[in-house]
């Protein structure tokens, strides 16, 4: 390598970079290419062409941000290319020109169009089962309490056409009690369906934090149940700090909810560090899952008891699932009935 890249102070910095970049000295003479140039051209810091030289003279000279041109590579295979310029100083003040190239080929775009194609599909794929979760509410859960009204409803309307008041006010109270499970499973289901679509920019986000918001949240129920919730201290992600909070909550509420007899509930959230992601983990003590239930857990509505051993709609580990995908993760549980439940989800470990 030329002697001049010896001036350029973070080298490491340029051969890690994913782009190809070429450094120029301030007479344009090529001092410094990275990996990825020589990948992609095929050209080592001392093959480059005069004609090269003339190309990236010209890219200085534009006045768009990027300067097109077919390049031929040492192969002899020709790359459309985007180069973009900008100026650098080196460690004695003088200056230079960064390169950078990215690759414009028809190949390139084709690969482009192919991940998003299959990105698209993933979506398509997941709307339509969301679609088909909401047919089935509106067809079934919805149904019930409607019948529920609807029932009660003509009980009372036989009843004061014999002019007999006798059950009327128990009929009444059990029609209302219909409207308000539809209206907890309509609120639900809206609830549901903005964790997508009202979701907060994603922002730098302190867990440790999310979760002592969750807790506070949660205090009352925690008092009143003689709970205990440990944690370790949690990293920052990139998310939406508010879903991120409601998601704790949940699971936590989860936690004491299903709490086993004789046992005062005790969770544990924890972390551990992995390549891409950090994985979360919300154990607990409670009365467990059976394994042939734990896909079922997290469908809209899906419930493996009745709502007099247990209050609820049963969206809350739907709404945890819906949170933990729009975050880039996946959710899951591990149990062992009558001994506790460990729910694991992980979220990207990249920041702003």
């Amino acid at each position: 390598m030329h002697s001049h890249a010896n001036l350029i102070t973070n080298q490491h910095f340029f051969e890690q970079y994913a782009e190809a970049i070429l450094i120029t000295s301030a007479n344009r003479k090529a001092i410094y290419v990275n990996a990825a140039f020589t990948e992609l051209t095929g050209y080592s810091i001392k093959e480059l062409s005069a004609e090269m030289h003339g190309l990236f003279g010209k890219a200085v000279n534009q006045k768009t941000k990027y300067f097109e041109s077919d390049l031929a590579c040492k192969n002899e295979t020709l790359i459309h290319v985007k180069i973009s310029s900008s100026k650098i100083v080196f460690s004695d003040q003088s200056e230079g020109r960064v390169y950078t190239l990215r690759e414009n080929s028809e190949e390139a775009k084709l690969k482009e169009a192919q991940t998003e194609l299959a990105n698209l599909n993933k979506e398509f794929k997941r709307s339509n089962e969301e679609l088909e979760q909401f047919a089935y509410v509106a067809s079934h859960d919805l149904q019930e309490p409607l019948r529920t009204i609807s029932g009660y409803i003509q009980l009372i309307q036989k009843q004061i056409q014999r002019g007999n008041t006798e059950g009327i006010n128990d009929f009444m109270g059990f029609a209302v009690e219909g409207v308000s499970r539809a209206q907890a499973l309509i609120s639900d289901l809206l609830q549901f369906s903005r964790v997508s679509r009202k979701g907060n920019p994603f922002a730098e986000t302190d867990l440790s934090e999310v979760l002592n918001i969750a807790i506070t949240h949660l205090s009352v129920k925690i008092k009143e149940l003689e709970a205990t919730v440990t944690f370790e201290k949690l990293p920052r992600v990139r998310g939406d700090s508010s879903q991120l909070t409601r998601l704790f909550q949940n699971l936590i509420d989860n936690a004491m909810k299903f709490r086993a007899q004789g046992r005062k509930p005790e969770v544990k959230v924890y972390v551990k560090e992995q390549e891409e992601m950090y994985l979360f983990a919300v154990a607990d003590n409670g009365i467990g899952i059976e394994n042939k239930f734990y896909n079922r857990i997290f469908a809209i509505f899906q419930r493996l008891h009745t709502r007099t051993e247990y209050e609820g709609t049963g969206i809350g580990l739907a709404v945890c699932k819906k949170i933990v995908e729009r975050h880039g993760g996946e959710i899951w549980v591990e149990s062992e009935p009558g001994v506790g439940s460990t729910f694991y989800f992980t979220i990207k470990k990249q920041l702003i």
